[in-house]
């Protein structure tokens, strides 16, 4: 191609995902870059992908995706986790689901406001609250700061981001995950502390991805998007850590029974079933209440984005320990 070439807008959109992997001929590059210079909308997608190509280390394609960057993150995925390493599989989707959110983010929603109280564009800066505080926790900090409890955490980053370009909170969420991901490869066996817990690595990540969920849905809500439903195989990974967290959920609510058992009953794909010790001491093998509920209602009632008095549930046997386990389900939220 000639250098003197002049592109459209749609062809430069078209090459944008060549362009920020370096796969461009020097003479596309050089009108691609005339096109990226009158276009402030285009350059800064251009950089968007960019930075993604950078975190994902990729430097090759051969058929880079047009505009989104998430195609050539699932292919690096792929490649980095491989089909024995499931739950880092789940991390980094999840991960993908909230940078497609910020992707689709207009500026005209920055100020809109999300179920827990912080806009959209402070909601990014609080989803690099939680990412850099597992690494820092993990003994790789991405930025300099010490606060531990996540609210207060993201309050005292707030202020650091206030002026800034939201890419640089980008920046820092994305190079966090970069670290937990890394960290998570090498060592399988691992604990990890979260929220003054030791946690195995497995738990650790789907806590993490658990909030990704909730929260790149918060993101789409923002921008006016629809919802989007997990695979059921990553489903099953969030319903499972959901039933397995209800007997310390149930403590930290002041809502435990000793000697008393509960079956959850999960229906839909990536549902199952969990009996869950209630309280302390020796209980029956035999339930004492039975409660069925959708298992994605289930996990957003876990993650707060339903409330219990909407959440449409049998319940088989006592009725009040039905109830205290329903209400106590959000009781770990910190979203």
């Amino acid at each position: 191609m000639s250098s003197e070439r002049q592109l459209t807008e749609r062809e430069v959109e078209e090459l944008l995902g060549a362009y920020a992997l370096d796969a461009c001929d020097a003479d596309e590059t050089v009108a691609i870059e005339a096109v990226l210079a009158r276009h402030p909308d285009l350059a800064r997608e251009a950089d968007r992908l960019a930075r993604a190509a950078a975190w994902i280390g990729a430097t090759e394609a051969s058929e880079p995706p047009p505009r989104m960057r998430t195609g050539v993150i699932d292919a690096a995925r792929a490649r980095r986790t491989g089909p024995a390493d499931p739950v880092i599989d789940v991390y980094l989707s999840f991960a993908d689901r909230v940078g497609r959110a910020i992707d689709e983010l207009p500026d005209a929603a920055l100020d809109v406001v999300t179920p827990n109280g912080l806009t959209a564009r402070d909601l990014v800066v609080h989803l690099a609250a939680q990412e850099s505080l597992l690494a820092q926790n993990l003994g790789v900090p991405t930025i300099d700061l010490v606060e531990v409890d996540i609210v207060a955490r993201t309050h005292e980053l707030l202020p650091r981001f206030a002026d800034r370009d939201l890419e640089d909170a980008v920046d820092l969420w994305r190079d966090s995950v970069e670290v937990n991901r890394a960290w998570a490869m090498e060592n399988p066996d691992r604990t990890a502390i979260w929220r003054g817990l030791g946690l195995s690595r497995d738990d650790t990540l789907l806590v993490r991805s658990f909030e990704a969920w909730i929260h790149a849905d918060d993101l789409r809500r923002a921008s006016g998007l629809p919802t989007t439903t997990p695979e059921a195989r990553h489903v099953a990974f969030m319903s499972d850590l959901a039933g397995r967290i209800l007997p310390l959920a149930l403590t930290v609510a002041g809502r435990a029974h000793d000697h008393k058992t509960a079956r959850l009953v999960l229906t839909g794909d990536g549902g199952g079933e969990w009996m869950v010790p209630m309280g302390a001491g020796e209980s029956s093998s035999r339930p004492d209440v039975t409660v069925t509920a959708d298992v994605i209602e289930w996990c957003l009632l876990v993650g707060e984005r339903i409330d219990p008095t909407q959440m449409h549930y049998e319940v088989d046997g006592d009725r009040a320990l039905g109830r205290d386990l329903v209400e106590s389900a959000s009781a770990l939220a910190t979203l």
